[in-house]
């Protein structure tokens, strides 16, 4: 049987994000287990069954790109894992939804799970979860949509109620859209979300200032350097506010201290790297 092939484009850091979900879930203590990461691995031939990735195995550049993110996509995940579990709503909504496996690791029994991308890449993923017999922890709704074009009215099709207070997350989103998208983004977002809706939003200010000439030729950071878009306004805080937010904010820098991880080389503000901030909205 032949090996899936790797998306493309975006979908393909969904698969880099995801490769590093499953190497921390088969940690000998890892912060938290992903499963769906873990069989999407081996779905697309990128590891075997109970083994951890290995990076200098990983085709397309994203070796090097893995050891300048760091520990980033684990700090992120435990942020807004918190986040929303923690949160009094009963509707979350995945904005770039990915691979993301919360629907299959999570104890959100009752709350419904609406998850926001293109056709191809929820495809695999629940091509992924049947194969794997993986079962959901909470009512997954895969919503098919381009967020650059008439997402709320996909989403409202599909039974999301805008009366309700709701979980938003734009999770590794940002950077790869330009700032008249942003602002739809935000707009569309703003108007669906009821008093006691919280986003979460991940912003970094611009990654190409904060590499070298050598890691900007790098395969992989090269490849993401050419899908990103202009991004929102850094810092983002008065761009937030004025979409009608309450903002409490955190830096990954104060994560990896919180979780006794070391700070991403790509996001180590004292050697030149990226300020990343991760910020809980309220309406």
């Amino acid at each position: 049987m032949s090996t899936p092939s790797l998306p493309d484009g975006v979908a393909w850091t969904a698969v880099l994000v995801a490769a590093q979900r499953a190497a921390e879930s088969m940690a000998a203590e890892p912060a938290f287990r992903d499963p769906l990461a873990e069989v999407t691995l081996v779905h697309l031939g990128l590891t075997r069954p109970g083994q951890a990735p290995r990076w200098d195995d990983m085709p397309g550049g994203m070796a090097g790109l893995t050891r300048l993110m760091g520990d980033m996509v684990i700090l992120r995940t435990l942020y807004n894992d918190r986040l929303l579990t923690d949160l009094p709503v009963e509707q979350i909504v995945l904005l770039g939804a990915g691979l993301d496996g919360r629907a299959y690791r999570l104890p959100w029994a009752g709350r419904r799970i609406f998850e926001l991308d293109r056709r191809a890449i929820l495809a695999l993923k629940e091509d992924v979860a049947r194969a794997a017999g993986l079962e959901q922890t909470a009512e997954r709704t895969p919503v098919v949509a381009d967020l650059a074009e008439d997402w709320p009215a996909a989403l409202l099709a599909e039974g999301f109620d805008p009366s309700r207070p709701t979980g938003w997350v734009a999770e590794g989103l940002t950077i790869f859209l330009n700032r008249a998208e942003l602002e739809l983004l935000l707009t569309r977002v703003g108007e669906l979300s009821a008093p006691g809706s919280h986003l979460g939003i991940e912003v970094a200010t611009p990654l190409r200032r904060a590499l070298s000439d050598a890691e900007a030729a790098d395969d992989g950071v090269s490849r993401v350097l050419s899908l990103l878009g202009s991004g929102p306004p850094t810092p983002p805080h008065d761009w937030l506010a004025g979409h009608g937010w309450r903002l409490a904010v955190r830096t990954l820098t104060e994560l990896a201290e919180q979780y006794g991880r070391p700070v991403p080389q790509w996001f180590d503000t004292s050697r030149g790297g990226a300020t990343l901030w991760y910020f809980d909205c309220a309406r």
